[in-house]
Formats: C-alpha cells, structure tokens, sequence
C-alpha cells in the first residue's frame, strides 16, 4: 500500500467512525455478530458518493482493515474485473456478517468472468458465509437485471437441493431464496425449480429445515400465486 492510498484509508477510517454510534453498534451487533461496528449500508453509500468509482486500490486496503464498515466501502469501490480468483476466494472467505455477504453477492461477485464457478465453489465449502455467497450469488444471477442463460441456472438445481439440509439460518434461508429467483425466472425454470422442492421433500424427509425450505418454495412458485406475488 502506498503512502497516498493508507492517507486516503486513514481519512475514510474517520469518517466512517465519525458517524457511527456506540449505540448503534450494539444495536448492530445484537443482529449481524461481534464483526458488526455500527456503520450501516446507508452511512457508506453516502460516504462513498464523493468517491470515484470504480478504484480496486483502495477497494482492496480498505477490505485489507478488517473492519465491517471499511469492507461495505471496499464492495461499492471494487472493480470485480480486475479481481483474480484467489483475491475473490480471500474475500468470501473473509466476510463475518450477512450484510456483508448479500453487499458481494450484488455488487462483486456477479461482475467477475466466472460467477458460477465461483457460486459452485463456494456452495461446497463448509463455512457458512462463505457458502450463504455461494446461494446468494445465484440469487443474484437469477435476476432480471442479467441475462443469465437457463440452462446455467437449471445446472445450480442439484446444489440447491444438496444444501436444503444445512440448519444453519444464514445457509438455508438463502438456498430457499436461490431456489425462488430461479423459479421465478421464467415457466420451464419455475417447473424445475418445483420438481427439484419435490426431490427435496423426498430426499430430506426427516429435515425439518430442508421441508420448510422446499415448501416455502412451492408455495411461492405455484402457477397461481407466482403471478401475483413477486418472489
């Protein structure tokens, strides 16, 4: 890092801090975990208004901090582009909340080259956020705003149902919203997406996690509430 850019950490280390609470911290903590320092998305958007955009220097010493409000900066500044694989490897296996998390999942980590290697790595790693990135990056791709070919998004269907077991709140909740925005992408993904809650209630039908999770996702893809209701 040199002297300009750990002079430009420093000033953004103020502000950010300047406009936190001890308060809030807590507040903040009590939710997203210890890793949490009061700095809320909507703080950093504003700080970052004034900030060229896009600047992977300094993207990268402010994740290089540590910090929870100084890494939500890094997410909005970083040029995904110029990011090697193992840089977006150390940063999903980085991440300590789920603001964090979902912040990457829309803002780096569906600009790269190779998204869904990234997502299919990550679904298969053990830890939890880094495999809540893994769902939450398919979220993501699901969406509207890219033009994610199908057959990419069906081939995801076999980890969604292999992840519908995990307990763990920040896992399976974003495996059920994964298999949702596939759903509802459009009439032969939301099939695939119902036959694979099917395979999920017959597969896991001890899990009460993987039942909950495959159920909220029939209920939400039915032909007659999909249509209404916007997943």
């Amino acid at each position: 890092m040199n002297a300009l850019t750990r002079a430009r950490v420093e000033e953004l280390l103020r502000r950010i801090e300047r406009h936190t609470t001890a308060q809030a911290k807590k507040r903040q903590q009590a939710q997203l975990g210890p890793a949490a320092d009061g700095a809320t998305l909507c703080i950093i958007k504003n700080l970052c208004k004034a900030l060229p955009r896009p600047d992977q220097d300094l993207a990268q010493a402010l994740w290089q901090t540590g910090q929870h409000g100084p890494r939500l900066m890094a997410a909005l500044l970083a040029d995904p582009q110029l990011m090697s694989p193992s840089a977006l490897n150390a940063w999903a296996q980085d991440i300590e909340t789920q603001d964090l998390c979902d912040l990457c999942c829309v803002e780096v980590f569906p600009k790269t080259k190779t998204p869904f290697k990234l997502a299919e790595r990550w679904i298969k790693q053990e830890r939890e956020l880094t495999r809540r990135a893994g769902f939450m990056l398919l979220c993501t791709l699901a969406s509207p705003r890219y033009k994610t070919a199908s057959a990419d998004l069906q081939k995801m269907l076999p980890l969604i149902k292999n992840g519908a077991a995990d307990a763990r709140p920040g896992v399976y909740k974003a495996v059920n919203k994964a298999l949702r925005c596939i759903g509802a992408r459009n009439a032969t993904l939301n099939k695939k997406a119902l036959a694979c809650a099917e395979e999920i209630c017959y597969l896991f039908e001890n899990s009460r996690t993987a039942l909950w999770v495959a159920a909220n996702a029939k209920r939400a893809l039915a032909p007659n509430t999909a249509k209404r209701r916007k997943v």
